[in-house]
């Protein structure tokens, strides 16, 4: 049976969903019929049969490929959210086949994503050899944004305790002053805060600067702005050449090698790190089982 003559059977809605979503994202539908295993004129078909059934049109053909209607674009959550409670549906009868399969989306930090995830990925694929793995890394704004949407099953941030989502803790990390090697801060043990206010300051670019603006809040006098970058190995560089201060992570600085001198801040400064999900009791089997090795991970550093 081809994927078109399937399409036509008891579960194309889902497959028309499936097919709607994928050329959204892909901005194409020949590229979704092609990733889709369908041809040009099957996966026309579905759009139109779609649109006939929801009685208004949900895309747009423009020179830069398809793109979602305003009314196409109120349906876009509530579509992943029925595909996300199908692949469930699929994945708890594979369970109970004994077989664990499906794909899991995780939103994450950058630095997460690179110190943290390959380890728990790792461990996790060794039992879970046949679910793929998606990552998205980004800033708080988008992770938040991206979860909102329902694009991910899971992210890993900080700051999502007054989110939508289901919010779990996991470990502080610190904050840490990030100094130029020939800095006369780099004599102290820590930095005073209100030593911020008289340097020039590298800040990360808005969705990535939450934590380094409660900070700077803190202060009397905010310090002056001199540059500005989404990329932390960007602002380590720029700090080393001594063209500013800047406050970064733990989690990123202890695995980065660099010429900047990093230290803590007094008073202290931290931010939570955790995992949210839409919610825990109705995510994928795969998605539960990630928690837990998420968890495991976690528990270990701490241990250790």
């Amino acid at each position: 049976m081809t994927r078109d003559e399937e399409a036509s059977g008891p579960r194309m809605n889902i497959k028309k969903y499936e097919a709607f979503i994928r050329a959204v994202e892909l901005g194409s539908l020949s590229k979704a019929a092609e990733e889709l295993g369908y041809t040009q004129s099957g996966i026309s078909h579905m759009m139109q049969s779609l649109e006939d059934e929801v009685g208004f049109p949900l895309m747009v053909r423009t020179s830069a490929g398809i793109l979602p209607n305003p009314e196409g674009e109120m349906l876009l959550p509530t579509i992943r959210q029925l595909l996300s409670t199908n692949e469930a549906l699929e994945q708890y009868i594979a369970k109970i086949k004994g077989v664990d399969i499906g794909h899991i989306r995780i939103a994450s930090y950058p630095s997460v994503a690179a110190y943290w995830l390959p380890t728990i990925i790792r461990n996790f694929q060794k039992d879970y050899p046949n679910v793929d793995i998606q990552i998205m890394e980004a800033g708080s704004d988008t992770i938040e944004d991206i979860m909102r949407h329902r694009e991910a099953d899971l992210c890993l941030y900080a700051g999502g305790e007054n989110q939508e989502f289901e919010w779990l803790p996991l470990c502080r990390d610190q904050l840490l002053a990030l100094v130029p090697p020939d800095h006369p801060l780099t004599e102290h043990n820590a930095v005073p805060l209100e030593a911020f206010s008289s340097e020039p300051f590298i800040m990360p670019m808005p969705g990535y600067d939450g934590e380094v603006h409660d900070i700077l809040d803190q202060l009397e006098q905010r310090p002056h702005i001199r540059f500005s970058a989404c990329s932390d190995y960007t602002i380590i560089s720029m700090v080393a050449e001594g063209l500013g201060l800047s406050i970064l992570t733990e989690l990123l600085l202890r695995n980065y090698p660099n010429d900047a001198v990093a230290l803590p801040m007094d008073p202290p400064q931290y931010r939570m790190l955790g995992m949210g999900v839409p919610q825990i009791k109705t995510a994928s089997p795969v998605t539960r089982n990630f928690i837990r090795y998420v968890q495991a991970y976690v528990k270990g550093l701490k241990q250790g």
